[in-house]
């Protein structure tokens, strides 16, 4: 099977590991994460990732497309941060966290797109999908930062899917309508706690396939809401 290749960001934990896992067999993958992550030859490949340092993200991707030779066709922003481990008034923001919401979840997706996609736009077809949030449209009162973050991410992606309707590029966003259970978001809550109400990292699996089956083809502009 013609299989397309693409880069995955936060791959080895909560819905980016999903989605690894869901890409199996339907594409080679680029999985980039801090943490080590086993994939076959025939999969994808693990690259080390520090998305605090996005420039020298992008260079190792670059280099390792020329050197493989591999035709990039699609790019997937699932890294995120939430910043402080608890929900916090405004006020108690501080300058740190403001800084690291707006380099992982903002730059380093505008960095990455910015490289990668002349790549993309020489294919046929290709696609970028970002995981985005309902606190990127919606009031986020104890989350006012990270709100803000995927707010920013919500604009770049929508205004690039207008900007390439010429092409046949694809920008797709997805949300989920609620929280979803993460390891990030287990830390954040005592033990015990009941998540019978969130959203399981699985239902990423089958909307992703879909843009991945079809080179994101007829769905550019999309705002993908799961539940």
């Amino acid at each position: 099977m013609d299989r397309p290749t693409l880069v995955l960001t936060g791959a080895s934990a909560g819905i980016g590991r999903s989605i690894l896992d869901g890409l199996v067999g339907e594409a080679f993958v680029i999985a980039l994460s801090r943490t080590p992550i086993e994939l076959s030859a025939a999969d994808g490949i693990w690259i080390q990732a520090d998305l605090g340092q996005p420039e020298r993200v992008a260079k190792d991707v670059l280099a390792y497309l020329q050197h493989s030779e591999r035709r990039l066709e699609g790019l997937i922003h699932c890294a995120a941060t939430y910043g402080a481990n608890r929900r916090h008034a405004f006020l108690e923001t501080s300058d740190a966290e403001w800084d690291e919401l707006m380099l992982i979840n903002v730059r380093a997706q505008f960095v990455l797109t910015t490289r990668l996609l002349p790549l993309i736009l020489g294919r046929e077809r290709g696609f970028i999908v970002s995981i985005s949030s309902n606190t990127a449209t919606s009031p986020a009162p104890g989350r006012i930062a990270y709100g803000c973050s995927k707010a920013a991410s919500f604009a770049l992606f929508s205004g690039l899917a207008e900007e390439l309707r010429a092409t046949g590029i694809s920008v797709v966003q997805v949300s989920p309508d609620r929280q979803v259970v993460t390891r990030g978001l287990m830390r954040r809550r005592p033990e015990g706690f009941d998540y019978s109400s969130y959203i399981d990292p699985k239902v990423f699996q089958e909307p992703i396939r879909a843009i991945t089956r079809a080179r994101g083809a007829g769905m550019n502009g999309q705002f993908i809401v799961l539940s």
